[in-house]
């Protein structure tokens, strides 16, 4: 290839990266310019899920006990 198929090349290549990350930008804002990571941080995701599955049970169990407790509470009234 010569120079001038390499420039247009490149020149290209920039544009598309130009135009995707002004896409970005309208819906994630200013920082939508930063390329995205390719790789996960395994132990934050990882101790994120395991905390929600945690607050899930214990909303619940509480949900549980509440209605428990209504339901006592209704069938003392009754008698």
């Amino acid at each position: 290839m010569d120079d001038e198929t390499l420039n247009r090349l490149a020149v290209e290549a920039l544009l598309e990266e130009a135009k995707v990350g002004a896409k970005r930008a309208e819906i994630m804002g200013p920082s939508g310019w930063i390329k995205p990571k390719e790789s996960i941080n395994k132990r934050f995701l990882h101790s994120t899920l395991r905390n929600v599955v945690l607050s899930n049970k214990y909303h619940i169990k509480r949900k549980e006990k509440t209605k428990e407790k209504q339901l006592h509470e209704q069938e003392s009234t009754v008698k």
